[in-house]
C-alpha cells in the first residue's frame, strides 16, 4: 500500500517538475537582450549590431529572438519589406507558437508578422495577426496589447469602418498605453481617436485633442503637435457657430506658426502630412484664398505626383472651397460632385469588410477553439474522478481484506494461548523431549516472528500497527510470557529458572529480554515486542542488563557459558 502511494507520488512530481521546466524562460544571448532594450528608440543602431552577429552560431531559442529583433529593427526603421522578410518573421512565430515559455515574444511575433503582411498588401491576414496578439497578450503585457489594439484602429480607420469598431480600438488602445504610461504611442492614439470623434462627438473630440495636444507639448513631440492641432482646428471651424470666428482663427494661427517652424528648422515637409490640405481648406472657407493656396503649395510638393492624392478628397476638397472662394462656381460645384463620388467609393470600401471579416472569423475560430478546449477538459476531469473512485474503491476493498487478515490472526494467536496455558498444568508431567510441546511452541514462536516482521515492513500502516499491539508485551499478557519460560528451559538447560533464582533482583523486562535472546531475536525483532522506538538501542539495554546481573561477559557470552554447564559468577 505504500509502495502505492509512493509510485502516485513520484507521478505528480515528475509532472509538476516537467510543467515548471516548460514554463520557464531560457536565458536568452546577452548581446540580444542589449538590442531590445534599444530597438524601439535606435532601430539603426540596433540593426547595426545584429548584423555583426552571425545567426548560425546561435541555438533554436536565440534563433528565433534575433529574427524577431531583426524584424522589428527593419519595420521601424522604415526599411523595404519582402517576402524575404515575412518569412523569417513566420519560422519566428511557429517557433513560439510550439514554445509559448515567453509569451511576451509570442505576442510581440504575431505583431510584426501583421505589420509585415500589411506592408505586403494582405491586409485581412494582418488583422488576423493583430487580433491575435490582443487576444493572446499577457494580462500585464499592456504595451503590446495597446499596440495591436492602435494597428487594428488603424486598418479600421483606413478603410472607413461603419460600425464604430474604428473608435472602439482607439479606445481600447489609450486605456492600454494609459497602463504603461507609453506618452508617445498614448498621444498617436488619441490624435486619430479625435480625429474620428469630429464627425460624432464634438465635444469629445475637443477634449481628447486638448490632451492630446497638452501631452505632445510635455514630450517635445512636435509632429503630432501639429497634428493634434490642426484636427482641433478643424474641428472648431466646423463649429464656428458654436465657439466663435475668434477662437478658431487663434487655433489656426497657432496651428501655422508651428508649421512654419517646422519649415525653418529643416524643411521636413513629411512632418506635416495631410495637415497641409487641411489647413488649405480651413483657410479657403474663411476666405482667405492666399494662405489656403501656400498650404495646399505645400501639399502638392508634399506628395509629388502621387496620382492617389490628386484623386482624393483631401486634395479635391480645398481646391472646391478655393474655387467658392474666387467665386467661380462652375469649378466649385464640378470639383464638388467628383468629392461627392469620392466619398461614395469610399462608403463601399471593400477592404473594410475584409479587415472586418478577418476579425470576425478569427472571433469565431477563437471560440469553437475555446468551446472544444473547455470540453477535453470537462472530459479529463470526469476521467481523473473515475479513475480516483476505483482507486478508492481498490484501496478500501485491500484494506477490508488486511483487517480480515488481523482477526484472524488476532483468533489464532487467542487460540494458541489458550492451549498453551491449558498445556500448563500437565507440563511438568511431560517428559523434556516432548516433541509435540516443541513442535507446538516452535510453531507460535514462528508465528510471531513473521507479526513482527510485518509490522517492520510496514510501519505506518493501520495494520500493522494492530500487529504490533499483539505481539507487545504488556502485563496483560504477562503470564503467556511467563509460560514460554519453561520452554526457553528445555532448549537452553534451564537458564530461565537459574537466573531467575540466582539474580532475584531481575524484574519482568529484564527476563524477557533475556529470554528473546536466547531465541535468537534481531534487535528489530527485540525492540518491536519490548515497546523500544529505536532499535539501536537495545544493544545498550543489554550491556546494562549484564551489568545489572555483575556479569564479566556479555550476556550472549553468559548464554553460551549456560549451554556448556559453565555458570559464570557474579562480580564480587
Amino acid at each position: 500500500m505504500i509502495r502505492t502511494h509512493v509510485y502516485i507520488w513520484l507521478i505528480i512530481s515528475t509532472l509538476a517538475v516537467l510543467s515548471v521546466s516548460c514554463g520557464r524562460v531560457p536565458d536568452y544571448d546577452k548581446r540580444l537582450v542589449e538590442v531590445d532594450s534599444i530597438v524601439a528608440t535606435q532601430p539603426a543602431q540596433a540593426k547595426a549590431i545584429l548584423l555583426d552577429i552571425n545567426p548560425n552560431d546561435l541555438n533554436d531559442a536565440d534563433e528565433a529572438y534575433y529574427n524577431l529583433l531583426l524584424t522589428q529593427a527593419c519595420y521601424i526603421n522604415y526599411d523595404a519589406l519582402t517576402n524575404a522578410n515575412d518569412s523569417i518573421i513566420q519560422r519566428t512565430l511557429d517557433y513560439y507558437a510550439d514554445h509559448q515559455s515567453d509569451k511576451e515574444k509570442y505576442t510581440r511575433s504575431n505583431i510584426y508578422k501583421g505589420a509585415v503582411s500589411q506592408e505586403l498588401g494582405r491586409e485581412d491576414s494582418a488583422m488576423f495577426y493583430f487580433k491575435r496578439a490582443e487576444v493572446y497578450a499577457d494580462e500585464k503585457d499592456d504595451f503590446n496589447r495597446g499596440y495591436a489594439q492602435l494597428r487594428m484602429g488603424s486598418l479600421y480607420k483606413r478603410h472607413h469602418a461603419f460600425d464604430g469598431r474604428d473608435i472602439e480600438k482607439y479606445e481600447d488602445a489609450v486605456e492600454s498605453f494609459r497602463k504603461v504610461k507609453n506618452n508617445h504611442y498614448l498621444i498617436i492614439s488619441l490624435k486619430d481617436l479625435g480625429g474620428l470623434y469630429r464627425y460624432r462627438n464634438a465635444e469629445k473630440a475637443e477634449d481628447i485633442l486638448n490632451e492630446a495636444i497638452l501631452l505632445a507639448k510635455n514630450e517635445k513631440d512636435t509632429a503630432n503637435y501639429v497634428h493634434c492641432v490642426a484636427n482641433l482646428a478643424y474641428l472648431y471651424f466646423m463649429q464656428s457657430a458654436k465657439v466663435g470666428k475668434d477662437s478658431s482663427a487663434m487655433v489656426l494661427n497657432k496651428a501655422y506658426q508651428e508649421l512654419q517652424l517646422i519649415l525653418r528648422l529643416n524643411y521636413l515637409d513629411k512632418l506635416a502630412d495631410t495637415e497641409y490640405a487641411t489647413f488649405a481648406s480651413v483657410y479657403a472657407n474663411k476666405g482667405k484664398v492666399d494662405s489656403a493656396s501656400l498650404f495646399l503649395d505645400l501639399a502638392e510638393r508634399q506628395y509629388g505626383s502621387d496620382p492617389s492624392f490628386y484623386q482624393s478628397n483631401t486634395y479635391l476638397e480645398p481646391m472646391s472651397q478655393i474655387a467658392k472662394a474666387r467665386g467661380n462656381m462652375r469649378e466649385y460645384y464640378k470639383l464638388s460632385h467628383e468629392c461627392d463620388s469620392v466619398s461614395f467609393s469610399l462608403s463601399r470600401d471593400l477592404g473594410v469588410l475584409k479587415v472586418m471579416n478577418a476579425e470576425i472569423d478569427w472571433e469565431k475560430q477563437f471560440k469553437e477553439k475555446q468551446d472544444a478546449d473547455r470540453r477535453a477538459r470537462y472530459y479529463l476531469m470526469a476521467g481523473m474522478m473515475l479513475l480516483l473512485l476505483l482507486l478508492a474503491l481498490l484501496f478500501y476493498r485491500r484494506a477490508h481484506r488486511y483487517d480480515k487478515l488481523v482477526l484472524e490472526l488476532k483468533d489464532q494467536s487467542r487460540n494458541q494461548m489458550q492451549d498453551l496455558s491449558g498445556l500448563q498444568g500437565s507440563i511438568n508431567e511431560l517428559k523434556i523431549n516432548d516433541e509435540r510441546l516443541k513442535s507446538f511452541i516452535s510453531s507460535h514462536m514462528g508465528m510471531m516472528r513473521e507479526m513482527i516482521d510485518a509490522c517492520y515492513h510496514e510501519p505506518n500502516n493501520r495494520i500493522a500497527e494492530n500487529m504490533k499491539r499483539i505481539v507487545k508485551f504488556q502485563d496483560s499478557n504477562r503470564e503467556n510470557w511467563v509460560k514460554l519460560y519453561d520452554y526457553i528451559d528445555m532448549e537452553h538447560n534451564n537458564i530461565m529458572t537459574r537466573t531467575r533464582e540466582q539474580y532475584p533482583q531481575l524484574n519482568e523486562k529484564d527476563l524477557l529480554l533475556l529470554a528473546l535472546t536466547c531465541m535468537g531475536y534481531s534487535y528489530i525483532q527485540t525492540a518491536i515486542i519490548m515497546g523500544y522506538s529505536n532499535a539501536t538501542s537495545v544493544s545498550v539495554i543489554k550491556q546494562r542488563l549484564a551489568k545489572k546481573m555483575g556479569l564479566d561477559c556479555s550476556l550472549n557470552e553468559y548464554i553460551e557459558r549456560n549451554e556448556k554447564r559453565e555458570y559464570p559468577s557474579e562480580k564480587e
